[in-house]
């Protein structure tokens, strides 16, 4: 956002708010080592509410903790001095809550405090920090937007590292007059006598599998870097659309990150995880870079990710 974007959106915001517009803009932690908080931007949102976006530390990466409203504190019930505002990230592993003070100097200071939901015997923890005004201002669309000088990199804010390398296993399968059948009280999707899919009791998940057999003519069974569960996809590429019936995660393509959680590497986006990976880096890598080449904007199943699972991309015409 330009220093005349966010000038335009104070003044719609108005005058009556004048105290809490001193935290809006875009600020940057010159010593984030010990909190893991690289940026933030703070956006007005009607009224005296205001929306928080911070940035945190992924090494090699920067990634998107999200957008969140933030809660604005006056000195007293009839002040309209605003003494502090509060946002509130939450994540698959920890709970971040970070209490924002305008300081005299024209900067930021902060305190975060971070209850880990991971169950591991880490202690919830506490951290404290400054921030100052940047011109950074993050991802905007499809492309990360970098202070003048600074590299940036795949996917967005990479200080250092190379871009990770996609990797993809299919198997061709015949899926011609793929249809739901019940053999011994169990539903299964079947094509040339072979089991495609099997849903156990659930009728209506077969259905729906045939249904996105015929939709999006699927004929690859495949994995990504390494012996995760398999996904489907047809000869042309992936899903471009998303099936009534099926259940998606949605996924920003630049912000989805690698967190290291006990023993394995996920892929999060925001509060959201998508795939457990298990211990190895390198695999894990391969499908963060599978999502991030093919810009896939949905992880989605039929009858759960156990059954029927495929992804979705951004659309190519």
């Amino acid at each position: 956002m330009s220093r005349y974007a966010v000038l335009g959106l104070l003044l719609c915001w108005g005058a009556a708010h004048a105290e809490a517009s001193d935290f809006i803009g875009n600020w940057k932690n010159p010593d984030p080592k010990q909190s893991g908080l690289m940026h933030v931007a703070i956006s007005p949102n009607g009224g005296n509410r205001v929306d928080v976006r911070a940035y945190g530390d992924c090494h090699p990466m920067e990634c998107d903790w999200g957008l969140v409203q933030g809660d604005v504190y006056y000195d007293n019930p009839k002040s309209d001095h605003v003494a502090v505002i509060v946002a509130t990230f939450h994540f698959g592993f920890a709970h971040r809550q970070i209490t924002f003070h305008k300081t005299a100097d024209g900067k930021l200071s902060f305190e975060m405090l971070t209850k880990l939901d991971d169950n591991s015997e880490r202690r919830d923890f506490t951290a404290a920090g400054s921030l100052k005004p940047t011109t950074w201002v993050g991802p905007i669309g499809p492309m990360w937007q970098g202070e003048p000088g600074l590299q940036t990199g795949w996917g967005g804010g990479a200080r250092s590292g190379q871009a990770v390398t996609p990797h993809e296993e299919c198997t061709v399968v015949d899926t011609t007059n793929a249809r739901a059948v019940k053999e011994r009280g169990t539903w299964s999707v079947k094509a040339g006598g072979k089991v495609l899919v099997s849903t156990g009791t659930d009728e209506k998940a077969a259905q729906l599998a045939e249904a996105a057999f015929h939709h999006y003519r699927f004929d690859r069974l495949c994995r990504s870097g390494g012996p995760w569960k398999p996904y489907w996809r047809s000869a042309t590429g992936f899903a471009e659309d998303r099936m009534g019936g099926s259940y998606c995660l949605p996924i920003h393509p630049m912000t989805a990150h690698l967190v290291r959680s006990k023993n394995s590497w996920n892929i999060v986006d925001g509060a959201t995880t998508l795939v457990e990976l298990g211990p190895y880096k390198p695999q894990a890598e391969a499908m963060l870079g599978m999502i991030r080449t093919n810009r896939l904007t949905g992880a989605c199943s039929i009858g759960g990710p156990d059954i029927m699972a495929f992804w979705v991309a951004e659309p190519t015409r």
